[in-house]
């Protein structure tokens, strides 16, 4: 049995034009403008209390905006909220599931809820879509975290919806169940549905996005691909020295063309480099200098995407 998902043909999927948020006197969302594709990946990207579950909530009429207007599928929120709800499935943090009944009982009782045609039959193709159908008869509460998440999903898709928002995918699961709800999202990106996800996790943004907004304290920062996001926050550099040692590494690379930044760590050194500098460039130039115990390069974390970002005009 297969599941096919029909895409909406339309205009974008959601746009946000000047969207401001308060609760009180606090802004939650501060003149956000952001458009989200038709059929592809849009992630929201930011720590905690950046704004990302407001903005999902948003999409659903949920949360009115301050000031602003916010379009899903070329229809105005909130006037028409109570239909778009029809075509959009949410799967929030918690996993809101009834723990004394099974998987099929619970999706059962969703499946009411929005009338869904042959609702056996559909709950048969989610099941398996989410690899699910061997867990249809196990209660919630026996159920892991990574399980419980896919559950969700799965009930969130019971309508068919163009549009699936998920706040924060893999919060709670293991490595294991991260990679297998990954798989699950590309495949419904693949089948012509819209995803919008938010996260504060920037491999998990790498990893599924198309496009990825980033947000801090209410603010957009930028919206752009995952690789341009990635190349603006460069590389590090790390390595393992004494201190003394890297007091020469540090003098030797002062100055040097391509390096932001050069950070002093228990192990040794962080020297953080600019997308267009080869780190085997400078490994070479700290080896001239010094000795070392080790170094590895890895790519930029959420923290220095965030410090790129606030160094560079957007």
């Amino acid at each position: 049995m297969s599941t096919r998902i029909q895409p909406f043909k339309g205009a974008d999927a959601v746009h946000f034009d000047a969207v401001t948020c308060q609760i009180g006197t606090r802004t939650i969302l501060d003149r956000i403008s952001l458009t989200m594709k038709r059929g592809a990946i849009t992630g929201v990207l930011g720590p905690n209390g950046a704004g990302k579950t407001t903005l999902l909530s948003s999409i659903t009429g949920l949360r009115r905006p301050s000031a602003g207007t916010i379009t899903v599928f070329n229809e105005n929120l909130p006037e028409r909220s109570n239909k778009l709800r029809q075509r959009i499935g949410v799967v929030f943090q918690e996993t809101a599931l009834y723990d004394e009944l099974t998987t099929f009982e619970n999706l059962s009782f969703a499946a009411s809820l929005y009338t869904v045609a042959r609702p056996k039959d559909r709950i048969a193709e989610v099941l398996e879509l989410l690899s699910l159908s061997d867990r249809t008869h196990e209660r919630a509460r026996n159920l892991s975290g990574g399980l419980r998440r896919r559950v969700a999903i799965a009930r969130a898709l019971l309508h068919a919806p163009d549009l699936l928002i998920i706040d924060e995918p893999t919060l709670g699961v293991d490595v294991e169940a991260r990679h297998a709800i990954w798989s699950h999202l590309r495949f419904l990106k693949a089948s012509g549905t819209t995803v919008v996800v938010s996260t504060n996790y920037l491999d998990e943004a790498l990893a599924l996005c198309d496009t990825v907004a980033v947000l801090r304290t209410g603010q957009l920062l930028t919206c752009e691909t995952p690789d341009k996001l990635v190349a603006r926050a460069g590389s590090c550099l790390d390595v393992e020295c004494e201190e003394q040692t890297g007091e020469t590494i540090t003098q030797a690379l002062t100055g040097q063309h391509g390096i932001l930044r050069i950070a002093q760590t228990p192990s040794g050194l962080s020297i953080f480099l600019n997308g267009k500098i080869v780190p085997d460039e400078i490994m070479r130039m700290v080896l001239q200098s010094a000795t070392v115990s080790g170094f590895r390069v890895r790519g930029a974390d959420l923290a220095e995407v965030f410090r790129s970002l606030e160094e560079v005009p957007s």
